[in-house]
């Protein structure tokens, strides 16, 4: 389903996403969406993007995105940063299951298979009450295939098999998916994916230890209509990572840096639920999820340690077409439980810790006149934490929002809008639970945002831009081995702009981003973890073109960093480097049913260490962080039946 917006733009945006938050236009349904976004702020990276690039992690999903950042080098040991601030401040789901918790501050707490995904959505800063809670640097949502996604008209059975190779690592990928329909009102997909990779080789040819990747992902998803105004979605997902690792992945092999054997799993059950009549007061989505997620290490010497997180959660949110206002009105019900595994000895927490969170929340649409659209909203969260030791920590708090988006021409829109998060005390990182506690008096953290830009579109030129500045109080971060408590203030200020153009065959983008986080008023470094980091000047080029009379399509991708002076006090600067990426994509027999895709990432073989990566700069100038990987030919065969 394509869904392109018409003018009035603005109403026709605030109908859509509005209608998309209850249920009856759902994210599940919307591909692609051309237009002005009620939040000015959302970047969605659709399928087609994916694919074109062949991502297999987390790095190839935001790689085309300047305000994005991701480091890590490979899959395990990524991190996402989105305006400089780190994934564990923002709000992540997926298909609407909160991904809560983090395992291992040296690794990446995001695991997702790009294969399954439709489309991905990123909220930069705190915005929406519908954002979620403990949104404090935005919101990401993942949102997975639903059968009729790759069902054709007329089919009521089909089947996809793609394979890959990539040259870098000399390993491969194969995944098969199976979908259809099991009657008129009941389908069902089933997927199954394994990668298997050496070890990475950097842009100067040295092999990086222990990098060696072995996945395999299996996910079902069942969506019964119920009846023309009711669907029921099921799905069911499960990730495993296996490998032998350095004990912390995103740093080089060293002595003090030993491999072991390590076993990442995710399970993600999740009930959905959609009630969409001709009644305007009813527009109702349910979500009931469970997920649970562990890493255990094991070192030479037989011993096994690990951790994990548990969440279970329901949110519900039912939207009110009131004519000029489209008001949302929903709640946040989660549980999220840390706990420790050690098979080896008594020394492990005495108990779980566990946090009960209850979300309330409202927000408005109001279209005041045919060129102004005003929003407001307002969040209430409550944390009950009781931890390791048996402290109960509670803390709530308020988080309201407000913006205005006036249209000065057809082709025009200014928007405004000011925002705060609010995030209570919840459950440690995993690996913590052992040994880390809370300090004396600990707070909750709560975010401010402000910001203001444009868009501009006539034709088939788009033009926006966003100034923003926004402040991170009381961060919660381990001061010291065992103590965790707050540290300051974070602040951070930047522009971001966006500039395309779509010929008949050939499609531009350039994008820009300008972000400075800085920390008790030093920039935030690589070593700040849980927290963020600071960036060099970026711009982003993507570049596609349509050769129909041959089935094929070309693109290219430039992502340029400028080197970072202004860094922490005794740290390194981060160097300035430049990547670029080639796509072409060939339809031997002229359709969809045999694709043959190739991709070449960092074509001229680039060294370099991406500024989102750990390690980038040390105290003593030392480089201990992973490089990225040197040029990787990538190869996929695609076979639809």
């Amino acid at each position: 389903m394509s869904l392109r917006l018409p003018v009035n733009r603005l109403a026709t945006a605030v109908a859509l996403a509005t209608a998309m938050q209850a249920g009856a236009v759902s994210a599940q349904d919307a591909i692609l969406i051309t237009g002005k976004p009620v939040d000015p702020n959302q970047t969605t990276i659709t399928q087609q993007q994916l694919e074109q690039y062949q991502a297999t992690d987390l790095e190839d999903i935001f790689s085309q995105d300047p305000d994005i950042r991701v480091g890590g080098s490979f899959g395990i040991a990524q991190k996402v940063y989105v305006r400089g601030i780190e994934d564990t401040m923002l709000n992540v789901t997926v298909d609407g299951a909160t991904q809560a918790g983090y395992l291992f501050h040296h690794q990446g707490r995001l695991s997702v298979e790009p294969e399954l995904l439709k489309q991905v959505e990123v909220n930069a800063g705190a915005g929406l009450a519908t954002d979620g809670p403990g949104a404090l640097g935005g919101a990401i949502r993942f949102i997975t295939k639903d059968p009729e996604d790759l069902l054709r008209e007329g089919e009521d059975v089909g089947a996809l098999v793609k394979l890959s190779y990539f040259d870098n690592t000399e390993g491969g990928k194969a995944s098969t998916s199976i979908f259809g329909r099991l009657s008129d009102n009941v389908s069902v997909l089933t997927s199954f994916s394994k990668t298997d990779t050496g070890e990475i080789v950097d842009g100067d040819g040295n092999t990086l230890d222990n990098t060696k990747t072995e996945q395999e992902n299996g996910y079902v998803k069942l969506v019964a209509k119920l009846d023309e105004s009711q669907t029921l979605r099921f799905s069911h997902e499960a990730r495993y990572d296996d490998g032998r690792r350095n004990v912390r992945p995103h740093f080089v092999a060293a002595g003090w840096n030993q491999a072991n054997q390590q076993q990442s799993r995710r399970n993600t059950s999740n009930v959905q639920y959609n009630l969409n009549t001709d009644n305007p007061l009813v527009n109702l989505q349910t979500n009931l999820y469970y997920t649970k997620s562990y890493l255990t290490q094991k070192p030479d010497s037989g011993a096994k340690d690990g951790a994990g997180v548990k969440s279970i959660g329901m949110n519900a949110h039912n939207t009110f077409d009131l004519g000029a206002h489209k008001l949302v009105l929903g709640t946040d019900l989660r549980r999220d439980t840390g706990y420790y595994i050690n098979n080896t000895s008594t020394t492990g927490p005495s108990q779980d810790e566990v946090l009960d969170l209850v979300g309330l929340y409202l927000q408005d649409h109001y279209q005041l006149s045919d060129t102004v659209l005003l929003t407001a909203g307002l969040r209430y969260d409550n944390y009950q934490l009781n931890d390791t030791t048996g402290q109960d920590i509670n803390s709530d708090g308020f988080s309201p929002n407000v913006g205005v988006r006036y249209s000065v021409t057809e082709n025009l829109d200014l928007h405004a809008s000011y925002a705060q998060a609010y995030r209570g005390v919840g459950i440690k990182e995993a690996y913590l639970l052992n040994f880390a506690t809370y300090g004396d008096n600990v707070k909750p953290e709560e975010a401010e945002n402000i910001e203001f830009g444009f868009d501009y579109e006539k034709d088939d030129l788009t033009f926006s831009a966003t100034a923003f500045y926004s402040e991170i109080d009381n961060p919660l971060r381990r001061t010291s081995r065992s103590v965790i408590t707050n540290d300051g203030k974070v602040k951070n200020k930047g522009v971001t702009a966006r500039v395309g153009y779509d010929w008949d065959r050939t499609r531009a983008s350039l994008g820009y981003s300008h972000i400075r986080p800085t920390l008790n008023g030093e920039p935030l470094s690589d070593g700040t973890m849980s927290v963020g980091t600071a960036v060099g000047d970026t711009v982003s080029l993507n570049l596609e073109h349509d050769l129909p009379d041959y089935d094929l399509q070309l693109g290219w991708s430039s992502r340029l960093v400028q080197r970072l002076e202004r860094v922490e006090s005794g740290r390194a600067e981060k160097p300035g480097y430049g990547v670029h990426d080639a796509f072409a994509k060939w339809l031997p027999t002229g359709s969809e049913d045999l694709a043959l895709t190739v991709t070449v990432k960092n074509l001229f073989d680039k060294q370099y260490l991406d500024h989102a990566s750990y390690g980038v700069s040390t105290d003593s100038g030392d480089i201990i962080g992973l490089p990225e990987p040197g040029r990787d030919v990538r190869l996929t065969l695609a076979m639809r039946f």
